[in-house]
């Protein structure tokens, strides 16, 4: 098995599948290669073969400063692709990239050094933000900066843990998890069709098999832009015909899951996984509405945006004020859930050292040089 030669820490495989967004994946591998990642990036690209050959000829280029396996995935669809790169990572540990996102390597290694010294969690990760750029591109300059929330469950049944989890519902393949597991996880043994429940089924399962982990570190960043896969609406899904049948097979699944790992009646890990998934929907029902009826919007939905759009101008105005009221707030609780998207854009945090390589990868490696600047704009 590859080792981190430095400190004999066991390396990941972080797995990038992608289609026809080459500027996004060779800006993500030239990133890499800039912090000598010493992690194995597998991209597994479906995009149009004139497309593909500009990532190939990308990892040649880059040659030893990155260690990189590619594969060629025609007519692979998005949960294909995901399997197929997952099926072929050969580390002991292994974490999901979109191809317009980043990893933290420094990070990636941090959790697998908690790993490797707490076999009850299933995975850990640092902290995460999400940026965006004007207009959606690959390159320029950082527009807006926010939180990018996942949480720590570390409830000791796996009862406990999947009503946590659905009650705030995160994607823990983002997180650095054990291979071998993850293997399994993916397998899609009732051929269920639906996207979501290929999605949640691999994603709930390492949260019913043990606890997750949030370090004190800055650990992946996300790029929100249009151009992203956007899946339809649950109230679509649930009104589909063939719906209730393939929510049958998923709640089977996990109810099996719980009742092994808790040793209860299978009946009982039922009406769980029941009231979890209830809780995951009236959530999202909730929160999905306004966001295709925006004229419907309540009320205290406009105020959150005004005091949103406040404290971007507070922060862009005063942003000494900003930077002191940060200190004495960290000095006045724990560090468990403080929002950092702020303090990744400032020398005086720790985030900031991770978070700087990321900015300088945002530069059009074809424009003028010029000093690469992030508006002071954020958002909690």
């Amino acid at each position: 098995m590859p080792e981190n030669k430095k400190n004999q820490i066991p390396i990941a495989g972080i797995f990038i599948p992608t289609i026809n967004r080459t500027e996004f994946v060779i800006r993500q591998l030239r990133y890499y290669a800039s912090v000598q990642c010493p992690h194995t990036i597998y991209i597994g690209d479906s995009s149009t073969k004139e497309e593909s050959e500009k990532i190939d000829t990308e990892i040649k280029k880059l040659g030893s400063r990155i260690n990189a396996k590619y594969y060629y995935l025609p007519n692979y669809n998005d949960w294909q692709a995901h399997h197929y790169l997952i099926s072929q990572v050969k580390e002991k540990y292994i974490c999901y990239s979109g191809d317009d996102d980043y990893q933290i390597p420094n990070s990636v290694t941090q959790c697998i050094e908690f790993l490797e010294n707490h076999p009850d969690y299933t995975s850990a990760s640092g902290y995460a933000v999400s940026f965006r750029i004007k207009d959606g591109k690959p390159y320029g300059e950082i527009q807006r900066i926010s939180d990018y929330r996942r949480q720590q469950i570390e409830d000791n049944t796996a009862s406990e843990r999947i009503l946590r989890f659905f009650g705030n519902y995160y994607v823990t393949h983002f997180s650095v998890n054990r291979t071998a597991p993850m293997v399994e996880y993916w397998k899609n043994e009732d051929n269920i069709q639906n996207h979501e429940f290929n999605e949640i089924l691999p994603t709930s399962l390492p949260v019913i098999h043990g606890k997750s982990k949030i370090l004190d570190c800055l650990g992946f960043i996300r790029q929100i832009h249009d151009r992203q896969y956007v899946a339809p609406s649950d109230f679509d899904l649930i009104t589909k015909p063939t719906w209730a049948h393939e929510y049958a097979l998923f709640e089977k699944r996990l109810a099996k899951h719980v009742a092994q790992t808790d040793n209860i009646d299978i009946t009982k890990a039922t009406a769980l996984v029941h009231q979890a998934f209830w809780l995951y929907l009236s959530k999202r029902l909730t929160v999905q509405y306004p966001q295709y009826y925006p004229s419907q919007r309540v009320k205290t939905g406009e105020m959150k945006k005004i005091l949103g759009f406040l404290r971007s101008k507070t922060a862009s105005h005063a942003p000494l004020f900003i930077k002191n009221w940060y200190r004495l707030a960290m000095r006045q609780k724990p560090l468990s859930g403080h929002q950092i998207h702020y303090q990744v854009t400032q020398p005086a945090f720790k985030y900031y050292k991770d978070f700087k390589p990321v900015m300088d990868s945002l530069t059009d490696p074809f424009a003028p040089p010029r000093t690469h600047a992030v508006r002071e704009r954020w958002t909690g």
